[in-house]
C-alpha cells in the first residue's frame, strides 16, 4: 500500500530504490549505518520491517550467502545478509561529549 509522503509530496510504498548500499569491503574499520528488512520473526509490535545497526563494520563478505558484521557501541555484534541490506553508509565517528574536550586543570 503506497502512501503519500507530505514533505515531498511523493508516494512512497516502503521499497528502497536500488543501489543505495554506499559501504563494501573496503569500508571495513569504519563506523556505518545499515538499514535492512526484517524478517517476518522479527516484526517488531506495529508492523515494523524494517531496522537500523550503527557501529563498527567488523566484516564484509560478498556473494549469495554475502553478509555484514557491525559491532554496536554496546559491544554486540549484528550480522546482517547482504541480501536483506536495503540502504548503508559510513558515517562519521561520535563526537566526544564537552567535558572530554576540556583541557585538563592544572
Amino acid at each position: 500500500m503506497a502512501t503519500r509522503n507530505r514533505a515531498k509530496g511523493r508516494r512512497v510504498d516502503g521499497r528502497a530504490p536500488e543501489g543505495r548500499v554506499r559501504v563494501g569491503v573496503r569500508d571495513v574499520g569504519s563506523r556505518v549505518v545499515l538499514r535492512y528488512r526484517l524478517t517476518p520473526q522479527e516484526h517488531g509490535p506495529y508492523g515494523e520491517s524494517l531496522t537500523d545497526v550503527v557501529g563498527e563494520l567488523l566484516a564484509w563478505t560478498d556473494g549469495p550467502d554475502g553478509h555484514a558484521v557491525v559491532r554496536r557501541r554496546s559491544g554486540d555484534e549484528v550480522t546482517v545478509g547482504l541480501d536483506r541490506l536495503v540502504t548503508g553508509k559510513v558515517v562519521p565517528a561520535t563526537a566526544r561529549p564537552a567535558r572530554d574536550r576540556r583541557p585538563p586543570a592544572g
